[in-house]
């Protein structure tokens, strides 16, 4: 419901979305984390849910150290509409200062999300621009006449996880308009940013002319957790590398390094995979795959 949320808002006096509940996905989609720059600052946690966004607002921002448990106080749900707002609320209304998207991509719960938040437990698995991997969202047990629903946001100990690293001071930057919380303040214009597309500097030959076009994204097929591997003559076994699934798209002198939800982090890995994708002996192609780093010790 959005009736707290529009209870608290003046939408004649701030540019936040009214918006209303919508049919959205009861099992996973969106999420966007969105710094405020409130009367104190600190980063809203929102996860789409059944039409609305889950909100909690963590006061000292998401870590990527597993062992750092981020106090993360359950808000008023939000309208979808809200994920992209970036602006400033006005002094005086409620939540007023400036807001930034800090980061966005998707979620995927690893149970019904329902019965996750019923139980004050939502285990998780985000990719983001800036985060990604397993996350945990747990609730804590409320003091003796504690108003606020507090949980803690912590990072599961896997791939993703970089103990000792600050992604809050090393990426500030909106990923919406490559503005910091500041410039977002001063009612600064986003900055123009180049498509996030690599090319080959390699002649286009073919159909592929200069500024080919972007192929479809293709959803890839994940594997289903199991608690025996299968047997007989029918199954392959092969080895599962814990790296970053890509999905590599040539289309005549571009490359794009996707995520498995589509997001473009061509620029991520730098030029050299990319430079590589552009040597094969195509025009046109959709390669699936999984990036790793192998040591002599393994993966």
């Amino acid at each position: 419901s959005l009736e707290q949320y529009h209870s608290k808002r003046d939408f004649k006096k701030t540019a936040e979305p009214a918006g209303k509940v919508t049919r959205g996905q009861k099992g996973g989609g969106i999420f966007v984390i969105q710094k405020h720059a409130a009367t104190r600052l600190h980063y809203d946690f929102r996860l789409e849910h059944d039409g609305v966004l889950w909100s909690w607002a963590v006061t000292r921002g998401p870590s990527l150290d597993p062992h750092e448990k981020r106090l993360a106080v359950h808000v008023e749900d939000h309208p979808i509409d809200y994920a992209g707002f970036e602006g400033t609320i006005p002094k005086g209304e409620y939540g007023g200062g400036s807001v930034l998207v800090w980061d966005e991509g998707t979620w995927t719960p690893e149970d019904d999300p329902a019965n996750m938040m019923k139980k004050g437990h939502i285990n998780f698995e985000l990719e983001g621009h800036k985060l990604r991997g397993k996350w945990h969202l747990v609730r804590l047990r409320p003091r003796p006449g504690e108003k606020r629903d507090n949980w803690l946001l912590i990072k599961s100990d896997d791939a993703a996880a970089r103990p000792g690293e600050d992604i809050l001071n090393d990426e500030p930057k909106s990923v919406k308009s490559g503005l910091t919380i500041e410039e977002v303040g001063e009612g600064k214009a986003a900055k123009g940013e180049k498509p996030k597309v690599w090319h080959s500097n390699k002649p286009a030959t073919g159909k592929a002319k200069a500024g080919a076009r972007k192929l479809d994204f293709i959803e890839p097929q994940l594997a289903t957790l199991e608690r025996d591997a299968p047997s007989g003559q029918d199954w392959l076994h092969e080895v599962k590398f814990d790296g970053y699934r890509m999905q590599a798209q040539i289309a005549g002198t571009d490359v794009r390094l996707l995520t498995r939800t589509g997001l473009d982090w061509t620029e991520k890995f730098g030029g050299e995979i990319a430079a590589e994708l552009a040597g094969l002996k195509c025009s046109d192609a959709i390669i699936d795959g999984e990036i790793v780093v192998l040591a002599d010790s393994g993966v």
